[in-house]
Formats: structure tokens, C-alpha cells, sequence
């Protein structure tokens, strides 16, 4: 009798490891965004064309699935960009344009969207400058739109902040605007957003970091280098991303 239990319970196991399989293997959202924000914090962005690939592959037309997925090739193209990788980040500019015509098409207010649009017409320019005269105007126009329609998603103002971070003063660049939006943008991310695996919540207080250096606050930015790295640890990269003369000069 002891023996035919022992039978059955085997047979219950086999027939349940397959279950187990896929249950194992589907990662879902929370899996990714954990990926991208180690890959981040350690400044190695080498696993995120994987993992990019990876969500294309699943095919969700779920829109929050979709937005993330939109949101890591803007992270990506941005990391390329810095590194001079030009065609890479046209790839991906290229590859964000598709799933951005579509998602607007469908979702025409939602103002996660519109931020990226404005965000990626400002990498257009990055890649072929002679075309801000039409890219411009384009960026804004969405990055205007994001805030209209939801003046509490800090995605808008984060790149209102990095068109006036990046354009030259003759045209309208203000260093100190920047940084009174990227701001304004951390006190709603911290208050609206879950921070757990945030990739981009680490971003934006680069982007400060870098903004309180290049505008002399220093003693602040010395501070504030401090903050994050109780919360993220040793970030060699950092110097990189603010520019180590203004942090090795100080």
C-alpha cells in the first residue's frame, strides 16, 4: 500500500514539474525592471540589448509593458550616445519610433507617452544636429503636451529639464531652469512612484548631480554624491556621466 502512495505522488511530481517550468521561466515586468536597475547601478549597460530583445520577443501589446519597454531603449540610446555609438542609437531610435507611432495612435493622452516622443525627437537632433530647426519645435511640442495632460507625471519634466540642460544658451538653454525641473520631477517620482527598481529614479538624480556641479553649487553636489551613494553603493560611472574634471577639480 505504502509503495503504490509512493507511486502516485511520483507520478503527481512528474506531472507537475512542467507547471513548475514555465512558471519559472515567464519573467514578468517586475523581473525586467529589476534587470535594467542592477544593470544600471553597476554602470554596465552590456545586458540591456538582451533584455530589450527579450520583451520584444514576448510580444504583449499590454501598454504598461510596452511604455517600459520604450522607456529602456530611451535609457539605452541615451548610455549610447554618451559613448559615441551613433549607429547603435539610431537602431533603437529607429526601433522606439515604431512601438511610439502605434502606442499614440491608440492612447493619444497619455502623457508617459508623449514625454518619450519628445524625448526621442531630442535624440534625432543628437544624431543629425542640422535637423533641430524641425525636430525642435516636434520635441517640445510633446513635452508641453505630457504636462498638460498630467501635470503630476514627472517624466515631462525631466525633459523640459534636458532641453534647457542641453541647448546651447543662444538658443534658449538655462542651466538653472534645468535643475529647478529636475527638481520638481524627484518630488513627484518620490512621491508618485514606486521607487523599487527604478532605473530611471537613479537617472534623474544623476542628471541633478551633474546640473549642481556644471551651475557651481558644489558643496551641495558633495552632498547630494553622498545620499546616493548610501543608497546605490560605489558608482564609478558617475564620473563619466557629470564629467570627472568637475567632480575631481572640487
Amino acid at each position: 500500500m505504502e509503495r503504490k502512495t509512493n507511486k502516485v505522488l511520483v507520478l503527481i511530481a512528474l506531472l507537475l514539474i512542467p507547471s513548475f517550468v514555465v512558471t519559472a521561466q515567464k519573467k514578468d515586468l517586475a523581473y525586467y525592471q529589476c534587470a535594467f536597475f542592477e544593470s544600471y547601478r553597476k554602470g554596465d549597460m552590456t545586458p540591456w540589448l538582451g533584455l530589450i530583445a527579450e520583451m520584444e520577443r514576448a510580444k504583449s501589446q499590454d501598454l504598461v509593458w510596452q511604455t517600459e519597454m520604450v522607456k529602456a531603449m530611451y535609457g539605452l540610446v541615451g548610455y549610447e550616445l554618451g559613448a559615441k555609438n551613433k549607429d547603435l542609437a539610431r537602431v533603437y531610435v529607429n526601433k522606439a519610433d515604431v512601438y511610439l507611432e502605434k502606442l499614440l495612435k491608440d492612447h493619444p493622452n497619455n502623457a508617459k507617452l508623449h514625454s518619450l516622443s519628445g524625448a526621442f525627437y531630442g535624440y534625432k537632433i543628437a544624431l543629425s544636429f542640422y535637423k533641430a530647426p524641425f525636430f525642435g519645435p516636434k520635441s517640445l511640442s510633446h513635452i508641453e503636451k505630457s504636462i498638460e495632460l498630467d501635470p503630476a507625471e514627472p517624466m515631462g519634466y525631466i525633459e523640459k529639464a534636458n532641453s534647457y540642460l542641453y541647448r546651447p544658451a543662444a538658443f534658449g538653454g538655462d542651466k538653472d531652469v534645468a535643475l529647478s525641473l529636475y527638481r520638481k520631477a524627484l518630488k513627484l517620482m518620490e512621491t508618485r512612484s514606486n521607487l523599487t527598481c527604478n532605473w530611471q529614479h537613479l537617472l534623474l538624480r544623476a542628471f541633478i548631480l551633474k546640473t549642481l556641479y556644471e551651475t557651481k553649487r558644489d558643496a551641495e553636489a558633495k552632498l547630494f554624491l553622498s545620499e546616493m551613494e548610501k543608497d546605490y553603493g560605489s558608482m564609478e560611472w558617475i564620473k563619466q556621466f557629470v564629467g570627472s574634471k568637475l567632480i575631481d577639480e572640487k
